[in-house]
């Protein structure tokens, strides 16, 4: 027998997670570069806008600027922080961009290890999280290199994957991370922690639901002791949002756009956002969100009562409560007013688990792959076309935008659906 040691690259033949991880790399790198190339093409900064609002947060930071008070934003404090990060390794911008992308990078390797580590305790194969970070670099592509909300989909992802170990002291700081990065993760906080209500465990239901409070009051402190008056600024920067172009809820509106133009129109808002504007959008705007407010929390109760009445042992409540987490994200895309073509990661990197859950309620998990890959596609599509609608000198919405809008939209209600018909039918038995 040889006691050879196998070199790196017989490590790498015989290991599909380590192969998995150079092509990933690989594309990373690839749409790096792409994003460059399109920047150079469209102008503007295209490519890295996003990346370049991060940047000038950062530099008004190191010039004294406070967050909110001298330098509004729609995002809460923590990634204020997080922008500083890449600032301090490269502080010109262009340098800027590829720190930033780096730092998306490495957040995403520590999803990916904590999702290999999730598939093998629930004997799952790796494949599904090859898939997951493949379409995220090719669905998703320049918006998951370049957005926060890479960063924020990593803290919820870890954050479940605590939960499922129940280790709830670091889900749930991981969840007030997500949180003070961008809003979205509280819609997840009563979902996670109903399970603790569905088993009579009040005491729990208290301390984690106050350990989220205490952490995000904590990363909010600085800014509420510097000038109570804008520290939750951010708050009503997102409800003051018009409707978004790319929105669900702004197809009708954009077909009436067709027929008269004085009743809705595009513009741009104070948050650079491409949104609906004229007679009919102002008087229908006021009450898209809290109409989604309250799907949300039906949605919410429901799920309360049902998992109350079930009584659940912990290994049935989790997969439950993986699905309900897929559901309110989607509720809150699907139905809300502002629908950017980034959002489409929150549900994706969620993948793995709700195969997990559908395979646990006895659920075939196949059409899930489907959707999702339809889901980014059209989402690309929305953003191909737009280009028609915002370069224009009269900023007119075309047919074609609409269509690939409602396209995205009918993806995105029909995904909502096939999430929610496997959690009721898995809730049934409650019934009996």
């Amino acid at each position: 027998m040889s006691d050879k040691t196998p070199s790196i690259i017989d490590r790498i033949r015989e290991n599909r997670d380590y192969q998995f991880y150079i092509l990933y790399t690989v594309l990373y790198l690839f749409i790096i570069l792409l994003t460059d190339i399109v920047n150079d093409i469209v102008g503007n900064n295209y490519g890295w806008n996003d990346v370049h609002q991060y940047w000038l947060h950062a530099e008004n930071m190191f010039n004294g600027m406070m967050p909110y008070e001298d330098d509004p934003s729609a995002y809460p404090p923590l990634a204020f922080f997080l922008d500083l990060i890449p600032y301090i390794i490269t502080p010109t911008e262009p340098g800027y961009n590829y720190s930033f992308a780096i730092m998306t990078y490495l957040f995403s390797l520590l999803a990916i290890h904590g999702l290999l580590k999730f598939c093998d305790s629930r004997g799952i194969s790796h494949s599904y999280v090859y898939f997951t970070f493949a379409l995220l670099i090719i669905g998703v592509n320049n918006f998951f290199i370049a957005r926060n909300d890479t960063i924020t989909t990593v803290f919820v992802v870890l954050s479940i994957l605590f939960y499922l170990d129940r280790k709830y002291v670091p889900a749930f700081v991981l969840l007030a991370l997500g949180i003070m990065t961008k809003i979205y993760p509280i819609f997840l906080l009563p979902i996670l922690l109903i399970p603790f209500l569905a088993r009579k465990d009040l005491k729990s239901f208290f301390k984690y639901g106050a350990l989220t409070a205490l952490v995000c009051f904590v990363i909010e402190l600085p800014v509420l002791i510097n000038d109570p008056s804008t520290a939750f600024s951010y708050l009503t920067q997102h409800s003051g949002r018009g409707v978004e172009i790319e929105s669900v809820v702004a197809i009708p509106l954009m077909i009436v756009s067709l027929i008269d133009d004085s009743l809705v129109y595009v513009g741009m808002d104070e948050n650079e956002s491409w949104d609906l504007f004229g007679t009919l959008a102002d008087s229908v705007e006021p009450y898209i969100m809290p109409i989604t407010f309250l799907i949300i929390g039906a949605f919410i109760v429901y799920f309360l009562y049902k998992m109350y009445k079930n009584e659940d042992d912990s290994e049935r409540s989790m997969p439950l409560m993986l699905l309900a987490c897929g559901i309110v994200l989607m509720i809150f895309m699907t139905f809300n007013k502002v629908f950017c073509a980034q959002y489409v990661m929150w549900i994706v990197m969620m993948y793995p688990f709700l195969v997990y859950s559908f395979k646990s309620l006895g659920a075939d998990p196949k059409r899930l792959r489907i959707y999702l890959i339809l889901l980014c596609a059209a989402s690309l599509l929305t953003v191909l076309f737009m280009g028609d609608v915002v370069e224009g000198e009269s900023k007119r919405i075309t047919v074609q935008y609409i269509l690939a809008d409602t396209l995205k939209g009918a993806i995105a209600i029909i995904l909502t659906c096939h999430l929610l018909k496997t959690l009721i039918r898995s809730l049934k038995p409650a019934q009996d």
